[in-house]
């Protein structure tokens, strides 16, 4: 006798396929076959994305000039395609959270910077403690409690401004994704 996918299962598949869960697992889950799964997704109104997804599509026709306008607009900002450049656009238009792009580019430069700053730290360690097995030199202790206190510094620094990005990132996915209606639309 076949699976019943009753009401009470429909809605537990949803809020699984809204928790993340991959449709196969879903299916699996309940035994149905996954083309049920995308049924279900469709008929309650989820479609191929769901609602904290960018998955809305619009299409703009320019002239030659204004295509060319907004290629030169994006070379000189140094966005890496169209959609973010018009992202961006939309996004600083209609006052949703995001870090002006100069001060975003200075924040990866300095994560960047941090980074390389973090490589040379360990080159140095290792060539203190390659000298050391040698025989060559001797780490007193208290190089070794700078360079470990160094280590850890340099490892929140690092933290910190990944965190910042991530955290820039987000407030602008989530201010894209949460924004209303404007009023009259």
């Amino acid at each position: 006798m076949p699976k019943i996918f009753t009401t009470k299962d429909k809605t537990a598949a949803l809020e699984m396929l809204l928790e993340g869960a991959s449709v196969q697992a879903v299916a699996t889950k309940f035994g149905v076959h996954v083309s049920t799964i995308y049924a279900l997704r469709k008929d309650r109104g989820h479609g191929d994305g769901f609602t904290n997804s960018a998955c809305r599509n619009v299409h703009v026709r320019l002239t030659n000039d204004e295509f060319a306008a907004l290629d030169d607009f994006i070379a000189a900002a140094g966005f890496a395609s169209r959609t973010a450049a018009l992202r961006s656009l939309i996004r600083g238009a209609t006052g949703f959270l995001e870090l002006p792009r100069e001060d975003y580019l200075n924040l990866k430069a300095t994560r960047s910077e941090v980074s390389a700053q973090g490589r040379n730290l360990n080159q140095i360690s290792l060539a203190m403690n390659r000298a050391a097995f040698k025989g060559q030199f001797s780490i007193r202790p208290e190089d070794k409690a700078f360079l470990s206190d160094l280590r850890q510094a340099h490892k929140t620094l690092d933290k910190t401004l990944s965190g910042a990005l991530r955290d820039v990132r987000q407030l602008g996915r989530d201010a894209l994704h949460t924004a209303e209606t404007p009023k009259g639309v």
